[in-house]
């Protein structure tokens, strides 16, 4: 299994089209995006992907009902807390939240929010692949993990 971990794209479709065009090059399952797309139109670049969305929404995350719209469309997976193969997706607003899922079993916890690349293996393997958007950092992020074994790249 090999999937593409993303987080806050804050609208910025340069550095959107950016990792599309990169993820052209990989065979990859799904994409699991830990929130704050933003907007609708963000998740359309993913189109020429041809690949399932798990998305959690982030707090920024404004046209809710647009942003279901789409995935539902595309028959991707979208909420506040989304499981996907192995895993579960979450933004990662709230520490409780956050301490209750690594208590699950499973073997990957994808979050967000807060900008920041973070790699935590134990009982789940907890992975934060920074920020698309590059805007907080200024490094443009994203996490690819390949049967066990996880790239934070650069975008």
């Amino acid at each position: 299994m090999k999937f593409v971990a993303i987080s806050d794209t804050h609208d910025n479709l340069i550095a959107v089209r950016d990792l599309v065009e990169q993820l052209k090059k990989e065979k990859i399952d799904f994409i699991v995006h830990a929130g704050d797309v933003i907007a609708p139109f963000t998740l359309k670049e993913f189109f020429p992907l041809n690949v399932k969305m798990y998305i959690a929404f982030g707090n920024n995350d404004g046209e809710k009902k647009l942003l279901k719209k789409i995935s539902n469309e595309k028959n991707w997976e979208i909420g506040e807390i989304v499981e996907f193969p192995e895993g579960i997706v979450y933004h990662g607003t709230d520490s409780r939240i956050v301490k209750i899922l690594k208590k699950c079993e499973i073997e990957y916890l994808v979050l967000g929010h807060t900008h920041e690349p973070l790699l935590e293996k134990g009982k789940v393997t907890v992975i934060n692949p920074g920020e698309v958007c590059g805007y907080l950092t200024g490094k443009r992020t994203y996490a690819i993990c390949e049967d066990g074994e996880i790239s934070i790249l650069e975008v």
